[in-house]
């Protein structure tokens, strides 16, 4: 009879971790229809702090979970200039910052240029490729990246269009992903210019 119960509450004890598990991958984005169009995102002009860097985009993590120590609460954003199926990993270039408010954020920012971020303005967004995911957990980024980047290349494949870089910003529960199709280089901070020329 105890051995019975064990078994029953050992197995319900599964169950249950089986339903938490199943129901974090969902809330996180793992069941999410990926619907992607062709319009010109709501953002307007944004002012950024930001660090350059060359590599392996994964490496992106490291900078977002530093600018934490800054803010847990702004808004966040990343920008991959270069196209994985044809840039080795090691010349691939990308941006992460924070989107801030010039005169809100003043301290803020002296404080991040003072660890080597940099200020640039991004200027009001253009027609893009552009698509959403849910953001309710840091498991919600790890899928999202094994999904939308992907389908978003096939997307820009097979239509056959000219856009480049990929721009996530992260908010609270949203993920906004946009693809430029044209004005490309408005969005190339100082550095990518230099190396270029």
């Amino acid at each position: 009879m105890l051995i019975t119960a064990i078994i029953i509450a050992i197995g319900l004890t599964i169950l249950a971790l089986i339903a938490t598990i199943i129901w974090l991958l969902k809330a996180s984005g793992l069941f999410t229809s990926i619907k992607i169009q062709v319009t010109q995102p709501s953002f307007e002009f944004l002012t950024i702090v930001y660090k350059f860097q060359k590599g392996d985009y994964s490496t992106s993590a490291d900078i977002f979970r530093d600018i934490i120590n800054y803010s847990p609460s702004h808004s966040t954003i990343g920008i991959y200039y270069d196209k994985t199926d044809v840039t080795p990993v090691e010349e691939r270039r990308f941006i992460v910052g924070v989107i801030v408010d010039e005169t809100k954020d003043a301290e803020m920012i002296k404080r991040m240029e003072a660890d080597d971020y940099k200020i640039f303005k991004l200027p009001k967004s253009v027609q893009s490729v552009y698509t959403t995911f849910p953001f309710s957990s840091v498991f919600s980024v790890s899928i999202a990246n094994m999904r939308v980047p992907s389908r978003l290349e096939g997307f820009i494949q097979s239509n056959k269009l000219d856009a480049h870089p990929l721009i996530e910003i992260y908010e609270p529960t949203i993920i906004h992903y946009f693809v430029p199709l044209s004005s490309h280089e408005i969005y190339n901070v100082p550095e990518l210019i230099s190396e270029s020329s």
